[in-house]
């Protein structure tokens, strides 16, 4: 019997070397160019192994953050031809999951990426031990019942981790759970019943992309409040949620976020230079490896390869 493999997106090569690792499996290679080296052209893919049956009978796992289409088509692309060389199983680590806010159609023919992409990856052929897709966090928790066919789709937790590198860094003062917005309070309370504490909450005022905070919703006087996200892409909802819990007399704000989906270096900068004194992260964004997000000390990444890896063992038993 051969020995499962590893592959992954060029993003998310950091995730899969940890994942390989700790199951004691080789990584493969994706070669990939661009026709004529002209950007935006056709891509071409190859699984960098020589012998053609290199992958007959063999359990394959793909790694790949889907935060980009880039990212999606190439992960989509791998699948495909693993079942097609001839792979028993293929195991898709998806540590973030793109488009997951993109789960509804609020205006008239608006596209719900989320769906698309799903019912996408749900075509690829099932391998005769199966199709396994496994997300971190999803910002909807329905959104593993958006696929379709006989495909496994499994949601993972990065709690464990997350509160782990929590207590290495918890305010030695009174603290209570926050949030940024009314948007995920359930997750939330999930975190300060864990605490043991109470849950306040911030209500905002939406005008297109602007947002306002309008209410702190319960007592926050002398608290030290931890903010809890499954994401952050641009950092504003957090700072505005911090300056507002400082404002009604909160003694510090930290931050906890599952994803940190940062759209660009500036956003680093502004989740630096805001009221936040400790934002702690997981590693399932290929952000959280930028040199600015690991060299500050206000950030602390934690790793959840091993919740990905342990769900992975049981896969292949």
């Amino acid at each position: 019997m051969k020995e499962p493999i590893i592959f992954s997106t060029q993003a998310s090569l950091y995730f899969a070397k940890l994942i390989a690792a700790q199951l004691n499996l080789t990584l493969g290679t994706i070669e990939s160019k661009v026709f004529g080296n002209v950007s935006g052209g056709e891509v071409y893919y190859r699984i960098g192994l020589d012998d053609r049956m290199a992958l007959l009978n063999r359990e394959v796992i793909l790694v790949g953050s889907t935060h980009s289409d880039a990212d999606c088509e190439q992960l989509y692309r791998v699948g495909c031809a693993a079942v097609m060389y001839g792979a028993r199983k293929v195991v898709f680590v998806v540590p973030f999951m793109g488009y997951s806010t993109m789960e509804r159609a609020v205006k008239p023919l608006e596209i719900v990426s989320a769906k698309t992409i799903a019912r996408k990856f749900s075509s690829i052929p099932l391998a005769p031990g199966g199709n396994y897709f496994l997300f971190m966090d999803l910002h909807v928790e329905g959104l593993v019942h958006y696929f379709e066919g006989s495909c496994v789709r499994l949601h993972l937790y990065a709690e464990p981790a997350l509160l782990q590198a929590f207590e290495a860094h918890k305010p030695e003062t009174n603290f209570v759970v926050g949030t940024p917005d009314l948007g995920r309070p359930t997750w939330a309370k999930s975190y300060a019943r864990k605490f043991g504490t109470r849950l306040v909450l911030i209500d905002k005022d939406r005008e297109g992309e602007h947002t306002e905070v309008a209410e702190v919703i319960g007592s926050v006087l002398g608290c030290h409040v931890i903010i809890q996200d499954d994401m952050s892409r641009t950092f504003g909802s957090i700072a505005k949620a911090a300056d507002a819990y400082i404002e009604h007399g909160a003694g510090g704000v930290s931050a906890i976020v599952s994803h940190a989906a940062f759209n660009s270096v500036d956003v680093i900068s502004l989740a630096n230079a805001s009221l936040v004194q400790k934002i702690i992260v997981t590693n399932s964004h290929p952000m959280s490896q930028h040199p600015l997000v690991l060299g500050l000390d206000k950030f602390v990444v934690a790793d959840v390869s091993g919740i990905f890896s342990e769900t992975i063992r049981q896969i292949l038993d």
